[in-house]
């Protein structure tokens, strides 16, 4: 693998080139500091396998450097890292492309689990912009829990716990970091696991967080 991560805190960009070389210990990771260092790696040449940017890093200007690294790289997935990143730049970002977004907040574990699954050709969507547990919601887009998407999609099967253990789940958490997010043990985490696979048809992790990123992206 060939990464790119820019982010303007250098302990940020060690710390996700560390997370790189534990999915794949021969990774190459280039680092900047800027977007305008970004923009130079990435102009030099060669292929890139991923590129991570931090949201608000000089020269990212709204979303401007999400945009040239896209151009620059169309059919390289583009990960949006941010600490304090608003509601709507994280939805502003994903509705312009990114292949995910990823909180600074998330653990080493979730971080990690969310890279492979974008490296894997999947999308990532933090729970807290699709309604999950304690999560901010906006009902006016098509990532929100409310609305018409989630009450006529595969979904609407499911209970409230349901789609709390859902939402965890599609940030890359194991059943028992589940369990430890919802007050309840790894096994009461793995019996909701098993009673949404049964609702949605599915037969492991994947095929549900599949379903549920699809349910997020249809029309209210």
């Amino acid at each position: 693998m060939r990464a790119l991560v820019a982010d303007d805190h250098p302990l940020v960009v060690d710390a996700l080139t560390q997370y790189l070389r534990e999915i794949d210990p021969g990774a190459e990771v280039l680092g900047a500091t800027d977007m305008g260092g970004a923009l130079a790696l990435l102009a030099a040449g060669g292929a890139f396998d991923l590129i991570l940017l931090n949201f608000h890093m000089p020269g990212m200007e709204n979303l401007e450097g999400l945009r040239q690294a896209r151009d620059a790289c169309s059919k390289v997935p583009v990960v949006m890292i941010g600490g304090s990143a608003r509601l709507q730049d994280m939805l502003a970002a994903l509705d312009q492309g990114a292949a995910g977004v990823i909180p600074k907040d998330y653990t080493r574990i979730a971080i990690i689990k969310a890279l492979e699954l974008i490296l894997a050709g999947e999308p990532h969507v933090p729970a807290r912009l699709l309604g999950g547990a304690g999560g901010l919601r906006e009902a006016s887009t098509p990532y929100s829990a409310g609305g018409q998407a989630q009450q006529n999609g595969p979904l609407a099967t499911l209970n409230a716990r349901e789609r709390e253990v859902l939402a965890l789940l599609s940030e890359g958490l194991s059943n028992a970091d589940i369990g430890t997010a919802l007050a309840m043990t790894a096994n009461g985490a793995n019996h909701h696991l098993k009673n949404i696979y049964r609702k949605l048809g599915v037969r492991k992790r994947t095929q549900a967080m599949a379903v549920f990123f699809e349910d997020r992206r249809r029309p209210a």
